[in-house]
């Protein structure tokens, strides 16, 4: 088995981590009013009605909305839902940002997934795609540090750095915590986006800004976790039918 990358008999976390998914069902009282952006085929089972770009065959058409995330803001009206679920959506837009804001906009409280720096590092995370480091479709880096949700773009230059490789793939196969990055708000998200040029410069500071979220997100998550028993049962009161 390789150090330095991961391979076809390494288990990937890519899916919802269910005792992720039942904690924060578990926070939610039976009256709650949930929305879910981006459900793919796996919804989040409190949430009520869901966002997506095009139709999903596994949500009923009447709680399932069309919005182009892109350009479209939320069709509700401020503060309708008392909580928002939002799993790997951001790192995949070109610019998040106004979809933060609209998440703040239409919700109470909620919780933004997405995958850590760790696994967006790693070589061979992407299935059976080359050995590129992380997800090669995704265009930002995301972590949460001190309560604040960081973004930093992800580019093509990542796969010169040297990093350590052992490392990297050892914190990826120690399970699903080391996977992604879980980042709870209420009222206002508080996010930060470093840029090329304002904040860093990509040739001289690059690397070390993602060896930062790397150490920066393992702290985090493992906070996250915490918080998260190893078998927990959804309540029947919490659950919306």
């Amino acid at each position: 088995m390789s150090s330095t990358v991961l391979t076809n008999a390494d288990k990937k976390f890519w899916a919802p981590a269910e005792p992720v998914v039942q904690f924060l069902a578990n926070r939610l009282p039976p009256e709650a009013k949930v929305l879910e952006i981006g459900p793919g085929y796996t919804p989040f089972p409190r949430a009520s009605t869901f966002v997506d770009y095009k139709p999903l065959p596994n949500i009923p058409a009447d709680r399932m909305i069309k919005v182009d995330l892109a350009s479209e803001p939320l069709p509700f009206s401020d503060k309708m839902f008392d909580f928002v679920y939002c799993r790997h959506v951001l790192e995949d837009m070109y610019d998040p940002f106004p979809l933060l804001r609209e998440m703040e906009r239409v919700a109470k409280a909620g919780y933004i997934e997405t995958p850590s720096p760790i696994a967006e590092m790693g070589r061979g995370v992407d299935g059976a795609s080359p050995p590129f480091r992380g997800y090669h479709h995704h265009r930002f880096v995301i972590w949460a540090h001190e309560g604040q949700l960081r973004f930093v773009s992800k580019y093509p230059i990542i796969e010169y750095f040297r990093f350590s490789e052992e490392g990297i793939i050892g914190w990826l196969r120690e399970g699903p915590k080391t996977w992604n990055t879980h980042y709870l708000w209420e009222d206002k998200i508080n996010f930060q986006h470093q840029q090329n040029g304002p904040d860093f410069l990509l040739t001289r500071d690059y690397a070390s800004i993602l060896k930062n979220a790397m150490d920066q997100s393992k702290i985090s998550g493992g906070m996250f976790w915490l918080q998260v028993p190893d078998r927990v049962e959804i309540s029947q009161t919490a659950l919306r039918a």
